[in-house]
């Protein structure tokens, strides 16, 4: 009785029921409390799929799901958030209060809704809901008498959204005028002081951080904790992954082919099957940020009447000496697409993969493939931890851990944009390698190059000028490479070791009118190093891409078993090599010597790039065989794309 009489002292407290602001707090806090209850539902409800789970791993999730509640409960309450927090003295009438009062119930209500429902939906699909639900399923006319039907089976849940909305009801309490209603001269000011407040914690609660690296957070975000994609879904909750994707592309199946015709043309399951024995090699693979193909002097003596010496002279030392490819192209424009190339051999088209809803798929990447050959398994990045998604997405691709600027652990050396300076951080990199474990995997992605294109203060006068700003940096970036190069040629693990260097993508910024160009927008150098010349020195002009990297070195490895990969594999003689990239909806495929381009049905052109490289002379209609040829590989391409990922078919089987 006593407890009883002090909650409704504490509720009727002038504290809570004169202050519109507190009471905004609170109602929000219910909300935050009932999406949390509803993921420990969802758990309980569904544990049989997580079979491996134990209560600490499922505290991570839970703790890693309130960034996601916080985010979906703004975009639920955005509104009702907005109306109460104006600073005008109407939003104490009572007919303003009735109406926002109701705008709350019935937003949170659906919200509520769609997260109980997805405990009984998340089985079939292993995916929270998202937006594409309605265009799969907008057409449906009887939506109704199956949502009725699943009443009847579910009807527990039925009765807990009940009890859900009883609580917000009983726990929604009532602003009344404050003492700051009868003196404009505080009310106004204060109460916009507060509304400013409240947006600026807003948008930061839906970006997840404050940071300037940081980007609105997306589904795949979820992957930092998880083990594997399933558990995507304890972590994030219906209504943000709903919101969250109402202006994705849906990727829509393609049937010019049938399943069998399909895989006759073009397949992304690799057999692999070998009888050479697996070599336990260490693998380490830089990234290079904005690293174009147009700034490596060896890759482009043509240029400027054959003068051109470019901005990375220990890149030219190390391609004398490796396996590189002068043809290579990216698969994306952004930073976030090369990951799930380059590790994981999946193409960003339509959309970047890494922040599609197929992101969650079950894949096994690179890392994922060699842990279960006993690999140690790192990713780097200098930046802060969460920047661009990264340590999220390098989880879902397998790898063990994750090293960024908090693990690195010396703000001093922070170029003061992006993260830690690609020198400092290289080295912390190349140091680090020598405790793990061997064989090891180990990825890098730099920084530095990127715009503002900083070079450190006592490096200012070192390095010239080139003609975009760009150049200076790349240079910087060039020479943290080669002190890398140094620091790692003197640890124990470093000749039974393979190097593979690219670039995440090209940059618009270009100089030369020879990159200007459908082309030159996505070239980039890719390089294979072996101190132990086991590949040997080769400038190989074949077409290559990102989604090649993994298959080629897998085949290097004599890597044992089958795979998944959209590449293909530059060390089997047999296969055409081929590239496909997006380029604004347009799809470019390129073989041997030719390119098409492709808007999704009908081949829009074709050019022999080698020698027509500003794509001036469209050979359409001059050979429509080798363009017939190639449209049957780009739609095979695209329906294997689509189909896959839809189906979440991205596994060898």
């Amino acid at each position: 009785m006593r407890d009883n009489k002090l909650w409704k002292r504490l509720w009727s407290s002038p504290l809570i029921t004169s202050n519109a602001n507190v009471m905004i707090a609170w109602r929000f806090l219910v909300v935050m409390l009932l999406f949390s209850v509803t993921r420990l539902l969802f758990y309980v409800f569904n544990r049989h799929l997580f079979v491996d789970m134990t209560p600490g791993h499922l505290g991570e999730l839970m703790v890693q799901g309130l960034r996601f509640d916080l985010a979906g409960a703004l975009y639920i309450n955005i509104l009702n958030i907005a109306l109460q927090s104006i600073p005008l003295r109407i939003r104490y009438h009572t007919i303003y209060q009735s109406v926002t009062k109701w705008i709350f119930f019935i937003t949170n209500g659906v919200a509520i809704m769609v997260n109980l429902i997805d405990i009984a939906y998340f089985p079939f699909t292993l995916h929270r809901t998202d937006w594409s639900f309605f265009t799969e399923f907008g057409n449906n006319n009887n939506l109704l008498s199956i949502l009725g039907a699943g009443c009847l089976q579910y009807w527990y849940l039925v009765f807990i959204f009940i009890f859900f909305m009883v609580v917000l009801v009983k726990s929604y309490g009532k602003a009344e005028p404050s003492k700051l209603t009868k003196k404009p001269v505080l009310f106004y000011p204060v109460t916009l002081a507060v509304l400013l407040l409240v947006i600026g914690l807003s948008v930061a609660g839906i970006r997840g951080g404050f940071t300037r690296t940081t980007r609105p957070i997306t589904l795949a975000d979820a992957g930092t904790k998880a083990n594997n994609p399933a558990e995507l879904g304890i972590v994030l909750n219906t209504p943000f992954s709903m919101l969250r994707t109402i202006n994705a592309k849906v990727l829509e199946e393609k049937h010019d082919y049938s399943d069998n015709e399909v895989e006759s043309i073009y397949s992304p399951v690799h057999k692999n099957i070998t009888d050479e024995k697996f070599q336990k090699k260490n693998v380490v693979i830089l990234i290079l940020e904005s690293f174009a193909r147009e700034n490596v002097g060896s890759m482009n003596r043509y240029l400027e009447n054959g003068t051109y010496k470019g901005y990375t002279p220990f890149l030219d030392s190390l391609i004398s000496v490796s396996h590189s490819y002068y043809d290579a192209f990216a698969n994306g424009r952004k930073s976030i697409e090369a990951m799930p190339s380059v590790l994981a051999s999946v193409p960003s088209l339509y959309q970047p993969f890494a922040i599609s809803r197929y992101a969650s798929n079950h894949m096994k990447g690179l890392a994922a493939l060699l842990k279960d050959e006993g690999y140690q398994t790192a990713f780097f990045h200098g930046a802060p931890n969460g920047s661009m998604g990264f340590d999220a997405m390098s989880r879902l691709l397998g790898y063990d851990a994750y090293y960024g600027m908090t693990e690195y652990g010396n703000n001093a050396d922070f170029d003061g944009f992006w993260g830690i300076k690609d020198e400092e951080f290289l080295q912390y990199f190349a140091n680090k390698m020598g405790s793990f474990r061997q064989p090891f995997l180990t990825t890098v992605f730099t920084l530095s190059s990127h715009h503002p294109f900083h070079v450190p203060e006592k490096y200012q006068h070192v390095f010239p000028e080139g003609k975009i700003p760009l150049h200076k940096c790349i240079r910087y970036s060039d020479y943290a490479l080669r002190r890398f190069f140094k620091t790692a040629s003197q640890q124990p693990w470093y000749k039974n070791t393979i190097f593979i260097i690219t670039a995440d993508h090209s940059l618009p910024a270009v100089v030369h009118n020879e990159y200007k160009n459908g082309l030159g927008d996505f070239a980039i150098p890719i390089i294979f190093f072996t101190p132990d010349h086991s590949l040997p020195p080769v400038q190989d002009t074949r077409v290559m891409q990102q989604l090649n990297v993994m298959p080629t070195l897998l085949d290097y490895l004599h890597y044992p078993k089958p795979y998944f990969a959209f590449g293909a594999d530059m060390l089997d003689k047999k296969g055409a090599p081929f590239v496909v990239n997006d380029d604004g909806g347009v799809m470019q495929y390129m073989e041997g010597d030719y390119m098409l381009r492709f808007d999704g049905k009908n081949p829009i052109g074709l050019y022999r790039f080698r020698e027509d490289v500003m794509l001036s002379n469209n050979l359409l209609n001059k050979e429509p065989d080798i363009a017939s040829r190639m449209t049957v590989k780009i739609k095979a391409i695209l329906q294997q794309y689509n189909n896959r990922l839809i189906r979440n078919q991205m596994v060898a089987r």
